[in-house]
């Protein structure tokens, strides 16, 4: 398995067979590439029925990213801080030529994809469009989640049943809880390395959120301040995983997003 597979698992025999892969991610002269961010615990398969139902759109185009330690890459140790997941994944984002493109991240995927933005922006590579989060709280803010790297087993799977999201196959299956129990605790640790230590961003921020999360409207919207473009906040119906319950009601309002941001670009 070459490391396209790995990080790509959806979109990399389009990148690897592609003739001239500098147009790729640019397929249409309008098509806005997407790289989708998981949360903690998750894994590319998180966005796949977004690949699924846009993969004959030709003006989007979601590469779903997966992170090392799970589903293709899953031989790959986790990264042990959010400046070495960005490392590692710049080494290969740089080799797949993009144009327009936006980053987008869900909880934990949201600040490894604003600290991603970031990195981007002081290397002084070509930004994304837009940067949009869903269900994170802000990165200078206090975190209201009581889920951490060192909670007990028992106030993990409360948390992920208060939380939504996770099939009941998983939950009633003691050998697969335990592993995603694992993966969990793993990006917490990840996710709890990262530190704001006055990070703005130039480009646009979009934020989302739930109207039963811990990270609601009250919370999200303090992604304003990290914003030194424009900023949007949009809510929604539901608890954390409002992305996945609203299917595609949720999915149409972010191709709105994406098209609007498109708009604006070209």
């Amino acid at each position: 398995m070459d490391i396209l597979q790995k990080w790509f698992p959806f979109n990399y025999n389009d990148i690897r067979e592609s003739k001239q892969p500098k147009q790729f991610l640019k397929s249409q002269e309008e098509q806005t590439t997407v790289f989708c961010f998981p949360s903690a615990g998750s894994s590319a398969s998180l966005y796949r029925p977004w690949y699924q139902a846009t993969k004959q759109n030709p003006a989007v185009n979601f590469v779903p990213v997966e992170i090392p330690g799970r589903g293709n890459h899953i031989t790959a140790p986790n990264a042990k801080s959010i400046d070495e997941l960005i490392e590692r994944f710049l080494a290969v984002f740089l080799e797949v030529p993009h144009n327009s493109y936006i980053l987008y991240g869900h909880s934990f995927g949201a600040v490894v994809a604003f600290q991603l933005a970031y990195t981007i922006q002081q290397k002084g590579l070509p930004l994304p469009e837009k940067l949009i989060v869903a269900g994170r709280h802000a990165p200078h803010m206090k975190d209201p989640s009581p889920l951490n790297s060192v909670s007990s087993d028992e106030e993990m799977i409360a948390e992920i049943k208060a939380m939504g999201g996770t099939p009941d196959v998983v939950l009633n299956h003691p050998e697969m809880l335990k592993f995603m129990l694992t993966q969990l605790r793993a990006d917490l640790r990840t996710h709890e390395s990262f530190k704001y230590t006055g990070q703005k961003l130039q480009i646009p921020i979009e934020a989302h959120c739930g109207t039963q999360d811990d990270a609601n409207k009250t919370v999200v919207e303090y992604w304003k301040d990290v914003a030194e473009s424009e900023f949007l906040l949009k809510e929604f119906q539901g608890h954390h995983f409002f992305i996945q319950s609203l299917g595609e009601s949720y999915l149409n309002t972010l191709l709105n997003s994406i098209n609007t941001a498109k708009k604006s670009f070209f």
